[in-house]
């Protein structure tokens, strides 16, 4: 795709453009220019106006559906069902921690109104030197919003956009950008497989970061996204939709999901050991997403909802679909053991934060010995370590070296991180 046509922003409309509020501002950015200290030989790269010119765009009601259950927010009614469920919105937060990565660095600030990214850089400390005038009134947003904001930004001649949701963000941003300028993608969204995320909002800023202070290269990285209908459904059913340029750094830019082809044998062989030693019979057992899950699913005998998130209970009862609300409901009525069995995505090898936010309740309940991962040995070959997208305290909690059973009575063991 190239560049965006964006003869209706020409100069003469650039009144539209305001500057923020005098109660948002700090001291004249110009005279901080002297306390940055970078390595000697630093040099940051440059836009028209001296600083680089970063953009941040960030869709308000992403990430709602995963700890609802509803594995996305794009039907029109997601949202409002999640609000009701009382999930509270949290993509502006995970931008401003991407911002706060960045926010000793001389740069151009630029965003769209209120939650769809000033509220994002005033809460990680970061005055926005221009504010584009999308949306035009408060209230929910639309993939237009995000459309017109980042062609309102490119007629300001930014140097990198960043933007915080997930695959259908990047779509619609991919719409409006192309491959005309670098952009990187602060995961905030329920599935996200494209490539144009960093592991996790922190890593999405230090990307950013690498970028900006010249010491990162630019690849061409796929937008896919999951028909949303089909998700629901049980089906991942992914279609390619165009490429965007983004930064690449050593451990900081998730790669596109991949489909694995495992080994049937091994995956029963795993899901037999699992049953047979590492669950008891008084767990509440609470089974992920993913068909390596199901299998494990099939060999206590149940029948798994396939990209859900379900929980066998000690009686053989099966709550099916669950959302976090309903999870944290659960267990805090009973004092018995939990399970959490999980499997990494394919590619990535995120094993956390990627269509399984709901299962968040269980892990604030159970430790690194509790977490059981089950991944083919096709799945983990060649990757490093596990990734997850967890806030603390919950990240330090994992973080470490777990076991990862591969077959019956075969494990591995391998960092997460």
């Amino acid at each position: 795709m190239g560049s965006p046509d964006h003869s209706d922003e020409s100069p003469d409309r650039r009144e539209e453009f305001y500057e923020p509020p005098p109660t948002h501002r700090r001291r004249p950015r110009d005279a901080e220019l002297t306390i940055f200290n970078f390595e000697p030989g630093t040099v940051l790269v440059r836009g028209s106006s001296g600083r680089p010119r970063v953009g941040l765009v960030v869709n308000p009601i992403a990430g709602l559906g995963g700890p609802a259950g509803l594995k996305g927010t794009d039907s029109p009614d997601a949202a409002e069902r999640a609000l009701r469920m009382g999930i509270e919105p949290t993509s502006w937060l995970k931008a401003a921690e991407a911002v706060r990565q960045l926010s000793d660095l001389p740069l151009y600030w630029m965003s769209a109104r209120w939650d769809m990214g000033e509220r994002s850089l005033l809460e990680a400390g970061v005055s926005p030197d221009e504010v584009v005038p999308v949306p035009a009134e408060p209230g929910p947003t639309t993939r237009e919003d995000t459309v017109r904001a980042v062609r309102l930004m490119l007629s300001r001649d930014i140097d990198l956009l960043m933007f915080a949701g997930g695959d259908g963000t990047a779509r619609d941003v991919m719409e409006a950008v192309g491959e005309s300028v670098p952009v990187v993608g602060i995961p905030a969204g329920v599935k996200m497989f494209s490539g144009v995320f960093g592991f996790s909002p922190r890593d999405a800023g230090l990307l950013a970061r690498e970028y900006l202070l010249g010491r990162a290269s630019l690849i061409r990285a796929d937008v896919v996204d999951a028909d949303e209908n089909s998700y629901k459904a049980g089906r991942v059913s992914i279609a390619y939709c165009g490429a965007m340029l983004v930064p690449r750094a050593e451990g900081l830019l998730q790669p596109t999901k991949q489909i694995v082809n495992s080994s049937v044998e091994a995956v029963r062989g795993a899901a037999r050991y699992v049953v047979e030693e590492l669950i008891g019979e008084d767990d509440i057992v609470v089974l992920g997403p993913g068909s390596t899950v199901s299998e494990v699913a099939r060999e206590l005998g149940v029948s798994k909802t396939p990209l859900g998130v379900d929980v066998l209970l000690p009686s053989g009862e099966v709550l099916r679909d669950v959302s976090a609300p309903q999870l944290r409901s659960l267990l805090e009525s009973s004092p018995n053991p939990v399970r959490v069995i999980l499997s990494p995505l394919g590619g990535s090898g995120i094993l956390i934060g990627r269509g399984n936010q709901q299962i968040i309740p269980a892990l604030e309940r159970c430790g690194r010995e509790e977490l059981i991962v089950v991944a083919s040995p096709e799945k983990i070959r060649g990757l490093r370590e596990l990734r997850m997208d967890l806030d603390e305290p919950l990240r330090s909690k994992f973080a470490g070296f777990i076991r990862v059973v591969t077959g019956y009575r075969e494990e591995e063991v391998i960092r997460l991180k």
